[in-house]
């Protein structure tokens, strides 16, 4: 499936929702906005347009300071779409 920004799905707060309900909006053929925090690995994913821990394409949208919550609990810096 292509990434589709007509049927996006945004999460700023990646700590309040489990990865199984990310897993079924990324099944449902959804493409996620997500709110991360540019770290080591999410870099590497960015890089490679792959997020092995999603198992989705992963592409940056742009870098926000403070748009949100990373799973991490960290403030997130960067807004990604990701989609299956």
């Amino acid at each position: 499936m292509a990434k589709n920004i007509e049927n996006v799905y945004e999460i700023q707060d990646l700590s309040k929702i489990e990865i199984s309900e990310i897993n079924n909006l990324l099944d449902s053929d959804k493409t996620l906005l997500l709110a991360l925090r540019k770290g080591v690995h999410v870099e590497q994913s960015l890089k490679e347009g792959y997020s092995q821990y999603l198992k989705a394409n992963v592409e940056l949208k742009e870098a926000k300071p403070n748009c949100g919550t990373c799973g991490c609990g960290e403030p997130a810096d960067i807004l990604v779409y990701a989609w299956r």
